[in-house]
């Protein structure tokens, strides 16, 4: 079994599937955890609100599953602050 308690039988060789495209579906997860997060965030609740547990844990499970995926990233040979380097046009590009 691996470090993560897999049963090796559970584990492929990825041949269709490279380093690239691995990176681009994190980031891609990433940016939907952060998208939920926004969401969550603009619907903000109140501390004394029937639900705010729910919305405080949704938001912990948010956070917790960034910083999985971050970590996985990472992983993957990839690091946090050139990934969107000329995303928004400037005045010469």
């Amino acid at each position: 079994m691996t470090e993560s308690n897999i049963p090796d039988a559970l584990n492929i060789e990825y041949r269709f599937v490279d380093r690239e495209w691995k990176m681009e579906y994190i980031l891609a997860r990433i940016a939907d955890c952060e998208r939920t997060h926004f969401e969550l965030m603009v619907d903000r609740l109140d501390e004394n609100h029937s639900e705010y547990n729910e919305w405080y844990e949704a938001i912990a499970a948010v956070v917790e599953e960034i910083s999985r995926l971050k970590f996985i990233y990472r992983q993957l040979g990839g690091s946090f602050g050139a990934e969107f380097i000329d995303v928004i046009p400037t005045e010469n590009g």
